[in-house]
This record gives structure tokens, sequence and C-alpha cells, in this order.
């Protein structure tokens, strides 16, 4: 059975997809099957090999697209900010309850193609040293309530 292909997102669903610092600078992506990938305490198993935090940038997959229904979940939220691969500030807003603060940060970002009706949710995993911050936003916050002056940005 061949992975589905998700949006525009070049990830396909069944597929981790492994971004790590090389050695010497530089980086490379693996791909894996969900079933040989496992994410623990001290870094990643791909099949029979590990690679440790330090080397992992970051992992992600798509679920399988879902159809959503006309209801809108007002939640709390998360703000992610991590280095992209050039170590740049990425944000990613996610619902707080796809937001995990384990071993690494583990968060579920909803991808929503109105066009077909269905969202599709992306895992990612980050490991701490690439996270910049995080920060809870309340569900009835307003934007301009909870964005802080960025002296850095």
């Amino acid at each position: 059975m061949d992975p589905v292909r998700t949006l525009d997102t070049g990830i396909a669903s069944g597929l981790v997809t492994v971004l790590v610092d090389e050695l010497g600078g530089g980086s490379s992506s693996i791909q894996t099957p969900a079933a040989d990938f496992e994410a623990a305490e001290r870094g990643v198993a791909i099949g029979r090999r590990f690679i440790p935090w330090h080397r992992v940038r970051r992992y992600e997959w798509d679920l399988p697209p879902k159809e959503f229904g006309e209801e809108l979940r007002v939640s709390a939220s998360v703000r992610l900010v991590v280095d992209d691969a050039n170590g740049a500030p990425e944000e990613h807003v996610v619902s707080a309850d796809g937001f995990e603060a384990s071993a690494f940060a583990d968060a579920a970002e909803d991808i929503v193609d109105t066009v077909s009706g269905t969202v599709m949710v992306r895992r990612i995993g980050i490991p701490w040293h690439h996270v910049r911050e995080y920060e809870r936003i309340p569900a009835d916050a307003t934007p301009d309530a909870y964005a802080p002056e960025r002296p850095d940005a």
C-alpha cells in the first residue's frame, strides 16, 4: 500500500522525517516508516540505528487527513518558537491539547484544507536545545494581549 501524499507538505503519511545535524556542519534528512521509529529519553531510534538528541534537529510526520465538522473548537493554545534548519526562529501555534513537554517538545499542528474540507495533523518532535521558548495562551486571550515586545526579533 502506497503512502498517501499530504496537501503540499512533501511529507507522506506513515513516514517519519528526521532532520539530523551532521558532524562538521550541515544536515541530512532520514525518512523511515512510522513503525520503525521511536522517540525516547536520550534520542530517536530508527530501526536498529540510534541518534542522540544533540544531533536531532526535529522529526515530523503527518497523520492521514480526516474530515472536519462545522464546529470550531476554541481552546487554549501554545506558541512554540524553535530554531529552523538555519538557526533562525520559526514559530508554531498549536492547540494546548496537542502540546507535551517531556524529554523533548512534542506538538500536534493542525493543517486545514478548506477546499477539500479536511484537516491533517502533523506531529512535530523537537529536542529542547532547539526550542527557544514556548508560551501557553489562554483560550480567551486576544492576539495583542499575548504578543510581548521582542527585542531580538
